[in-house]
């Protein structure tokens, strides 16, 4: 994986992707019984991220075979299929979206006119209705040349702007903070600190954070940094560092070496009762076309998932 991600390397590049005849085939594989299923499956989507390579469907079948509910869309994905054949999909195969990411871009640094960043996130918001997703994970874009004053402020008044027509919808924004040495191309929130500052400037119900166990692992303090969050917390996604500290590559969660047990455990003991997407950004993870590394994912979230009070 690239020292510094950008976001222009999320534009879909799908080897795995099916022929335009396989592609009517939408009949989804069996899925485990209900009352079979973990709780903590019950909890857990996978990212379309995570699968960067693979096709919409092949998402589904995954996320089926897995006994998973939720599926957590990207857009550039589902826009490729169109979004009334996403639609579609999702109703065959009974999944639900647990985010759409990402809107954003407010500051400008990517090349687009704040008018049209703003229309674009309405359409998306619009979308997230239609289909049921209930978060709309925001990246800020980078703060470039401009002073940290002005920067806040378009930033907040978009927010807020989106925030106030996301409401009329019952949609959620999950601002998404990133470490610095991953932030280019991103965003300015660089750390849980920072991401409290533009949650408090904002002060609107329907603006939240989407916390990612890659970049606040990294933070020496995340623990006292996260308390005053938890109650913001809309989304949490899950991935693994290679080492401990400052991991230069992500890996799936719990086969690295972060402490993902430690974060879980202060997420369910301090209230989170919100959904998990697995979501690793790593070429190796992108290149691969089995289910059995996603199983054994899966089976080390649920080990190491704390239990519920009352067991």
């Amino acid at each position: 994986m690239p020292n510094r991600m950008n976001a222009d390397d999320f534009f879909p590049r799908s080897s795995r992707k099916r022929s335009l005849e396989n592609q009517e085939q939408t009949h989804p594989k069996p899925r485990p019984q209900m009352d079979s299923m973990s709780p903590v499956a019950l909890r857990l989507a996978i990212s379309q991220m995570t699968t960067k390579k693979w096709a919409l469907q092949d998402d589904l079948d995954l996320a089926t075979e897995l006994g998973l509910l939720h599926v957590g869309l990207w857009r550039w994905k589902y826009e490729e299929e169109t979004e009334q054949r996403t639609a579609d999909l999702l109703e065959n195969y009974g999944i639900h979206p647990s985010s759409i990411s990402f809107i954003g871009g407010f500051t400008g640094t990517n090349g687009y006119l704040l008018e049209d960043v703003m229309a674009e996130s309405k359409n998306v918001i619009r979308y997230a209705s239609w289909i049921g997703a209930s978060t709309i994970v925001v990246s800020t874009g980078e703060r470039g040349t401009h002073i940290q004053k002005h920067v806040m402020r378009v930033v907040r008044d978009s927010l807020v702007e989106l925030a106030d027509f996301a409401a009329e919808y019952d949609i959620h924004l999950a601002l998404s903070p990133m470490t610095p040495s991953t932030a280019h191309g991103w965003t300015f929130v660089t750390s849980l600190r920072k991401c409290r500052e533009v949650i408090e400037q904002c002060n609107h119900d329907h603006i939240g954070v989407c916390l990612h166990s890659f970049h606040t692992l990294q933070e020496r303090h995340w623990k006292a940094e996260l308390r005053p969050l938890i109650s913001k917390l809309k989304l949490v996604r899950l991935s693994d560092g290679l080492t401990a500290s400052k991991p230069r590559k992500q890996c799936l969660p719990f086969a690295g070496k972060m402490n993902l047990a430690a974060m879980l455990d202060f997420l369910e003991s301090n209230g989170y009762r919100n959904l998990y997407e697995i979501d690793t950004w790593s070429d190796e993870v992108w290149q691969c076309e089995q289910i059995e590394p996603f199983q054994k994912c899966l089976q080390e979230i649920i080990t190491n998932f704390p239990s519920a009070p009352d067991q």
